[in-house]
């Protein structure tokens, strides 16, 4: 349901967080699922509260914004060539190599916070991490999904 548009990266290169959000952000812009305003609340958002954590063996963040400006509700992922910085959650003094991108664009409270106790579960469960970031294809990832019950 929500990764059924199939807005994923694998192995993206990207200069910094902020390049590896841009890119993100486009394609679901591109997909028409997100306003064009969308990339600027992303990027303004994770500056103020910042996504990244840091968990073994791969660094996650889980960027999101506000509901208005999301279409279609969906997930964005992607999968880093080379770790990028983000700020740590909770503690925007600290960084995290994240390798792991889960980009939110959702339109309910409700599903955000489903979601992300979900995701929370994956993140904490070290083999499927390693499982995501193995992941080469779409074929690949949508098994992996099913298999968690995200599909």
């Amino acid at each position: 349901m929500f990764f059924d548009r199939k807005i994923t990266f694998f192995e993206l290169e990207a200069k910094n967080r902020q390049d590896a959000l841009r890119q993100m952000a486009l394609s679901l812009q591109e997909a028409d699922l997100v306003s064009a305003s969308f990339e600027e609340g992303i990027l303004e958002r994770e500056e103020t509260f910042p996504t990244g954590l840091a968990v073994e063996p791969y660094g996650v963040a889980i960027p999101h914004t506000d509901a208005d400006k999301v279409f279609t509700p969906q997930i964005a992922f992607a999968s880093l060539k080379k770790p990028v910085k983000f700020q740590m959650m909770g503690n925007g003094n600290e960084e995290v190599d994240v390798s792991l991108i889960f980009m939110l664009a959702l339109k309910k409270a409700e599903d955000q916070l489903t979601m992300l106790q979900r995701l929370m579960g994956i993140f904490q469960d070290r083999s499927l991490l390693t499982e995501f970031a193995a992941c080469k294809n779409q074929r690949e990832l949508e098994g992996l999904l099913s298999k968690v019950g995200l599909e």
